[in-house]
């Protein structure tokens, strides 16, 4: 009732003050399940209502706590409970075959997911090659002794072919080829491996990370294929050549390697060798004699020029007006060929435009005949025009005069009716 009496007064504060606390009485906690192999708890001491009023609020109120040795107790035999066992791990061995099929069932590869136990399997496999492939093993030893089961390595290795099979099967189909048949086709990958989890990110991670090498490798090897293109078009010349909408194309490059080949094998040949040797002996003979004529008519020139003879002079003034035009058509002798081809598409072009003439004259001479035609026709039109004007001017005036006849005649009937 006070307090709701001075509620409305502004003045008064009704919030508790920091320093005080309620107090707080604590229950008796009675835990079966922990002291039932403990020692009773009769031992444990209780508050009474003099220790109440001998502890004050700021000590600490130890009566409702357990014995130092009931603490001991309790606690040694919690942390018995939670101690894990050590057992010891035999290591595994390579030919127990039988423990290793027997412990499949319950192998944690069971949770691993789908890529990694294929992987599992494909390490497996590889061990087992292996320990076949060792003449010395154990395993394989003990049969030809006779102590021990007997095992054939015929039949093993055709069940590791067989298993091997198995997983090339799987491999190439979510992988490869396969693999990207699938992933153009629009499968989802999602429902199979739907439990991986991060093994299925971390596998697509190293696949993406694989198929960027390999496509790193094919660019690299395909830069280095077009250098090495490039290099031979040069050295065989083919590379110089332009290209133009008359030009034909170049001759590719495999028939030019085989012609240069054949080529070469037979300029490689000792007979060949010989017969080249002795051309260019027979042709350095004709240069020299060449030069040699050359040089006497030029003495032969000189001389004739001093003593005002024109026997030899005339040939002088053609061959040095011969030779510059030579040393000019040196350079373009590689556009002579480009040039010809020009030429004979415009040879062909103005034959074409000469029977072009040839029609056109033709069709004028057909237009001129055909306009005289016209004129022609225009003229007959006329006189008939004319013709039958004329006509009609007799024919009207031979009306009339019917006319005037037969009223003549009506009047004289009249006349004689009378």
């Amino acid at each position: 009732m006070s307090a709701n009496k001075y509620a409305n007064l502004p003045d008064i504060d009704t919030a508790p003050d920091v320093y005080e606390t309620e107090d707080v009485f604590p229950s008796s906690h009675a835990d079966e399940g922990e002291s039932s192999d403990d020692e009773p708890s009769t031992t444990r001491t209780r508050r009474t209502a003099g220790d109440s009023t001998a502890t004050g609020r700021e000590e600490l109120d130890a009566s409702n706590l357990i014995s130092t040795e009931d603490a001991l107790k309790h606690f040694k035999k919690a942390e018995r409970k939670r101690r894990q066992r050590t057992r010891y791990a035999y290591p595994p061995s390579p030919s127990s075959s039988r423990s290793r099929s027997a412990s499949r069932s319950r192998s944690p590869t069971r949770h691993l997911p789908l890529p990694a136990r294929l992987r599992a399997l494909q390490a497996e496999l590889a061990a087992l090659e292996s320990e076949l492939a060792d003449p010395s093993n154990p395993a394989l030893q003990a049969r030809e002794k006779g102590t021990g089961e007997g095992v054939d390595p015929g039949e093993m290795i055709r069940g590791l072919v067989d298993v091997r099979k198995r997983l090339e099967r799987v491999r190439k189909g979510r992988e490869g080829r396969g693999r990207l048949v699938g992933v153009v086709l629009g499968e989802n990958d999602g429902g199979v491996e739907g439990d991986d989890g991060d093994g299925t990110t971390e596998e697509r991670h190293e696949g993406d990370h694989s198929k960027v090498k390999e496509n790193v490798t094919q660019v690299r090897s395909i830069i280095e294929m077009d250098k090495r293109v490039g290099e031979l078009e040069k050295m065989i010349g083919s590379a110089s050549t332009t290209l133009d909408e008359t030009s034909p194309l170049t001759p590719p490059l495999l028939p030019m390697l085989m012609r240069l080949n054949n080529q070469l094998a037979l300029l490689t040949q000792p007979r060949h060798i010989d017969s080249v040797s002795r051309r260019l002996k027979l042709l350095l003979s004709d240069l020299e004699r060449v030069s040699a004529s050359q040089s006497q008519k030029r003495q032969q020139g000189q001389s004739t020029q001093q003593n005002g003879t024109t026997g030899s002079s005339s040939l002088t003034p053609a061959q040095d007006a011969v030779v510059p035009l030579l040393s000019r058509l040196g350079p373009s002798l590689p556009h002579i060929p480009h040039i010809l081809t020009r030429l004979r598409t415009l040879s062909a072009l103005h034959g074409s435009a000469a029977e072009f003439q040839a029609t056109l004259a033709s069709l004028e001479e057909e237009q001129r005949r055909t306009r005289e035609a016209l004129e022609a026709l225009k003229g007959a039109v006329g006189d008939v025009e004319r013709s039958l004007e004329a006509n009609r001017s007799t024919v009207a005036g031979n009306v009339s005069g019917l006319e005037e006849r037969v009223e003549k005649v009506l009047s004289k009937l009249e006349e004689l009716s009378k």
